[in-house]
């Protein structure tokens, strides 16, 4: 046989399943194939392929229907964001992409009814630094967690936009209210201890406020679950409340009271803490470098602040004392201090073996301080794997 009278071999196992083309002039995009299409196994009809055509192997022939003009319409107008949970749309809206301020609230209720309603439902974090507070507006969102007022100066009492028994109280974790201009008075209005003693508050800013004790007491016995707390530049708050963070927090872990008026025998309280490792103490009027013994040792030496006698400390305080436990500090920040000399240095070397970071900027060494004993203080808490930043007063160079 010559190779022009030669066949072509048949592929077994691929059928012609191709769909005819209609005659009527119906544009192909308008056609839905309906009815069901299944194509019985080659496997089992090998010997059969090679003698009944394709139309005989199928079990229902494919009918070609014409789609409505109203089902064109919705198949036009369908977006993927309707196939999405609320759940899975919330983290998209509130993940982290889009700042959660209200001018950007308000873009996304305008969209449509169903975004609206998962910004309600959803939102826990509310940005007011710089927005128009209205005394309605906290109350679209009731499950917020993290509310931020830092700096803003608007004429709305900002504790009044929460309502004052409203289950919103019950859920909030971090009240930021840094640079406000609220005061005692409201204050203790929204930390009433006969109607709220058990917030779940973890974090609280007040710093640069002019608030006293009366509202640092208020907080510390309606937070017992408080972590974090800000009163930086609080210049009102004294050893009075300082000395019963012990009792009062003892979840605390991180404590900035930097330009309060506080002094060494405040610093001797925060030793007995029992959960604090991160404490800032910079530029304390009333502070110099004597004050970190106290921080990282529980003793004052200056006579003039209090006494070292056991008599005048709590049991918890004692215990500890006879314990001979060490400070628990990780980051201590002590900057502009006075009569910082090596010993101190020394003494942070032996208590505080847990401690990652000191900042000691901007202090000024005592006159009769060896410079040579401060550069090995230095390099010794250096190689116990402290990272150390040390800088003297404008004038005199780092050793």
């Amino acid at each position: 046989m010559s190779s022009r009278q030669r066949k072509k071999p048949r592929h077994r196992g691929h059928k012609n399943t191709a769909t005819p083309i209609p005659s009527d002039g119906v544009p192909t995009s308008q056609l839905q194939c309906t009815g069901n299409h299944d194509i019985t196994s080659p496997q089992h009809n090998n010997d059969e392929s090679s003698s009944n055509p394709p139309s005989k192997r199928l079990k229902h022939h494919h009918k070609l229907t014409l789609m409505k003009p109203q089902d064109m319409s919705s198949a036009n107008n369908f977006s993927p964001v309707q196939m999405l949970s609320n759940d899975t749309l919330a983290n998209i809206l509130f993940g982290g992409f889009i700042d959660q301020t209200p001018r950007q609230l308000a873009k996304i209720v305008a969209v449509n009814k169903r975004f609206k309603l998962v910004a309600e439902k959803a939102l826990t974090s509310l940005d007011l630094r710089k927005a128009t507070i209205s005394k309605t507006l906290l109350l679209r969102y009731p499950n917020l967690t993290d509310v931020d007022f830092s700096n803003n100066s608007g004429p709305v009492p900002l504790l009044h936009s929460i309502p004052v028994r409203d289950s919103m109280r019950g859920k909030l974790k971090t009240l930021q209210l840094r640079g406000t201009k609220v005061r005692d008075q409201q204050m203790l209005k929204f930390f009433d201890t006969s109607l709220y003693w058990n917030l779940p508050l973890e974090m609280i800013d007040l710093s640069g406020t002019m608030i006293t004790d009366f509202t640092a007491f208020a907080i510390a016995h309606c937070c017992p679950q408080l972590k974090i707390l800000k009163l930086s530049m609080c210049r009102r708050i004294t050893d009075r409340f300082i000395e019963s963070i012990p009792k009062l927090c003892p979840k605390l872990e991180i404590l900035d009271v930097s330009m309060c008026s506080i002094t060494s025998k405040g610093c001797r309280s925060l030793f007995y803490a029992p959960a604090l490792r991160e404490v800032d103490i910079s530029a304390c009027p009333g502070l110099n470098g004597r004050a970190i013994q106290g921080l990282i040792t529980g003793e004052i030496l200056d006579d003039k602040d209090g006494s070292n006698d056991v008599n005048c400390l709590d049991a918890p305080e004692i215990q500890r004392k006879r314990d001979g436990v060490t400070s628990r500090l990780v980051s201590i920040s002590a900057q502009y201090m006075t009569d910082m000399d090596s010993s101190v240095l020394d003494l942070i070397a032996v208590h505080a073996p847990q401690l990652r970071r000191l900042d000691l900027r901007h202090n000024q060494v005592s006159s009769n301080t060896d410079l040579s004993l401060l550069k090995l203080g230095l390099r010794r808490l250096r190689q116990n794997g402290v990272q150390v930043a040390f800088s003297r007063s404008i004038g005199n160079s780092a050793p």
